[in-house]
């Protein structure tokens, strides 16, 4: 990167052998990662984590904090998640335990992080975001630019080429301003609403062409199409476990990138059991109400009918308590009575929001 160069945090003691060994993160460890002045004694040199082919120059970092900035719309700013922390606390912590100490920048803060600078805006399309970036990069002079954007374009109709269009021309103002930032550009998270999910998988498949037509190696593209259905709080923002797994795609892109460790915390894909928390919509005494129900959710095998055949398929399912009826004969007549027990379900009508 010429004379910006990135450099890494290496833990060393006794929370970095529990780390090796494979012990997971305590909780004080926890709470160190969450505070701005993340432990970390050892500065290892910025050509330790450069691409291949990509020249750092020698001897000891400039800065051993790479600057990143979260860019995009409410998904980034954490709507959905009760600390409105996005993936951004998630993602600190995999890569500080991967080795990389990074300082999280934007003119917006939110969550429960006291590094919570982002530039995540609600309701924002591309357009609008475009028309800002140039002073948002001039001023906080990011090194890494994490871009996930497009969902409100999608959503208010401009179509998946349209927001394509619109993407790669915001990619060439953030490398315009930023030359040597490394700049990361997710396919989007999967919509629940069916008209917008087919534009989102086109407008994904769209994107790493558009990329690739930059012959920039500094720019990647990170899956996030994968994040959707009962990972989303409502119809278009995750929940944390929604989150977590962004973070999880984040981390995996860089890690590649940056040349640190794949296997750092626990893969949300891999989990068998979650807490996941997801808006619903009740009529209680005749009126309509929302409320966000959370519940332990475990991915089980059932029996499926699908396109007239039965089959063993992989779901996630909640244990309710339901109402169930059986007949009882009282004083020699046969009586309804309803008692409480517990049965598997899924998730229901995902649209009913």
């Amino acid at each position: 990167m010429g004379t910006r160069r990135l450099g890494a945090k290496v833990m060393t003691g006794v929370l970095a052998a529990s780390l090796a060994a494979g012990l997971g993160v305590p909780d004080a460890a926890r709470a160190q990662f969450a505070a701005a002045d993340r432990v970390a004694t050892t500065t290892a040199s910025a050509k330790d984590l450069a691409p291949e082919g990509k020249a750092t120059g020698g001897g000891a970092a400039d800065f051993d904090t790479p600057r990143v900035m979260a860019l995009g719309d409410s998904i980034t700013l954490g709507t959905g998640a009760p600390t409105r922390s996005s993936y951004r606390i998630d993602l600190a912590e995999r890569l500080q335990r991967g080795g990389m100490r990074i300082d999280y920048v934007g003119s917006e803060s939110s969550g429960a992080d006291s590094d919570n600078e982002h530039e995540g805006h609600g309701g924002w399309d591309i357009g609008e975001l475009s028309e800002w970036i140039e002073g948002w990069l001039a001023a906080a002079s990011p090194d890494i630019v994490l871009v996930h954007a497009g969902t409100n374009n999608i959503t208010r109709g401009d179509g998946a080429y349209a927001t394509a269009d619109k993407l790669s021309a915001m990619i060439d103002q953030i490398r315009a301003v930023r030359p040597e930032a490394y700049i990361f550009v997710a396919q989007i998270i999967s919509s629940r609403v069916p008209r917008e999910l087919a534009e989102d998988r086109i407008y994904n498949q769209l994107i790493p062409g558009l990329v690739a037509a930059k012959n920039d190696p500094l720019i990647s593209v990170v899956d996030q199409s994968t994040v959707g259905g009962i990972d989303l709080h409502d119809l278009h923002h995750p929940n944390q476990f929604g989150y977590s797994k962004m973070a999880y795609n984040w981390y995996q892109a860089m890690a590649k990138v940056f040349h640190m460790k794949a296997n750092i915390g626990t893969n949300p894909y891999a989990m068998q059991s979650t807490h996941r928390c997801l808006a619903a919509k009740v009529v209680l005494n005749g009126r309509v109400q929302h409320r966000t129900e959370c519940r332990t959710w475990q991915l089980r095998t059932v029996t499926a009918e699908i396109d007239g055949v039965h089959r063993r398929v992989r779901t996630w399912q909640t244990l309710r308590t339901v109402k169930r009826a059986y007949r009882v004969r009282v004083a020699g007549k046969m009586r309804i009575r309803t008692r409480l027990v517990g049965k598997w379900t899924g998730p229901g009508n995902l649209m009913n929001l």
